[in-house]
């Protein structure tokens, strides 16, 4: 079978209607198109990609229709290598099929990348390519990572790069789950923002000030391997640990969480982007970065 296939997703040719602020980390685009109502509203830690083109300017013949994903990447390969636009992913943060409406968190970072550089300048009208799922091609697991099975105890822990992810998944719990949420900031609130996603969420921040990005997370984590991973290992498959963040930091969070005896494939742990990179936007974010198990 040809890569990509069996990929429910299709490239959506769509423009910003809104601009928004949820919290003062991030920007929120709203975008819409006439086929959106076709868009997947599966939650979770749902993987979509933006395409950013390197001028702002889409080439001829990428965007229009409904392309599949085996279709638009094969359009993308054919393009000269100057005008390929940038492939980005993102996590959906909100889907409103009725309206023909997608929203998109994007990070705020020191020194914005391609994908936040747009989202900083966007004022409406502007012209965006979003890979997701169409609900009539089925699959709508794909591009989601959560899998918690049966456990009623759970891990989540992230820095700003997951905290759409961890909105989406926080919005999904059962009241009867128990969530230990454990996120990195550079600023308090926004992981005030994240933590309004369930309510009664208080989750544990661990402040950056002034740390290599990724160093405060993976520091707690191993805190709480020490103190609560015996425990959470004696749970079986009532545990489950979801963690992203910068890819050698998480890596060493999984790692540590493993060697606390909980069962490997109770652990998700993904790369979100690497600290080898571009540091304003972890290159690509959620693109390219190995599930590690």
């Amino acid at each position: 079978m040809p890569p990509f296939a069996a990929s429910p997703n299709v490239l959506f040719d769509t423009r910003v209607c809104a601009v928004r602020r949820p919290s003062p980390g991030f920007v929120r685009l709203t975008l819409t198109g006439p086929a959106l109502d076709r868009f997947g509203p599966y939650g979770l830690d749902q993987r979509i990609k933006i395409l950013v083109p390197p001028d702002g300017r889409i080439p001829e013949g990428l965007g229009g229709g409904l392309p599949s994903e085996a279709e638009w990447r094969a359009r993308w390969r054919a393009l000269p290598a100057p005008e390929r636009p940038l492939m980005r992913s993102y996590t959906v943060a909100g889907v409103r099929p009725g309206d023909r409406e997608v929203d998109v968190d994007f990070y705020l970072h020191d020194h914005p990348g391609p994908a936040s550089a747009l989202a900083v300048a966007a004022r409406g009208g502007e012209r965006v390519l979003l890979s997701g799922p169409d609900v009539r091609r089925g699959r709508p697991g794909h591009g989601i990572q959560w899998d918690p099975g049966p456990a009623g105890h759970v891990l989540i822990a992230g820095d700003e790069a997951a905290y759409p992810a961890i909105r989406g998944i926080l919005a999904s719990l059962a009241p009867s789950v128990r969530a230990e949420v454990v996120v990195e900031a550079g600023d308090p609130a926004d992981a005030a923002w994240v933590a309004r996603a369930r309510p009664g969420c208080a989750p544990t921040v661990v402040p950056r000030a002034g740390e290599e990005p990724g160093d405060p997370l993976q520091q707690a984590i191993e805190a709480w391997a020490h103190g609560h991973g015996a425990a959470a290992a004696a749970l079986g498959a009532d545990f489950y640990a979801w963690t992203a963040a910068e890819s050698t930091r998480v890596a060493r969070m999984r790692d540590r969480l493993r060697a606390a005896g909980i069962a490997p494939g109770r652990i998700h742990a993904q790369g979100y982007w690497n600290a080898k990179g571009r540091r304003g936007e972890p290159p690509p974010t959620r693109q390219g970065v190995a599930k590690m198990r």
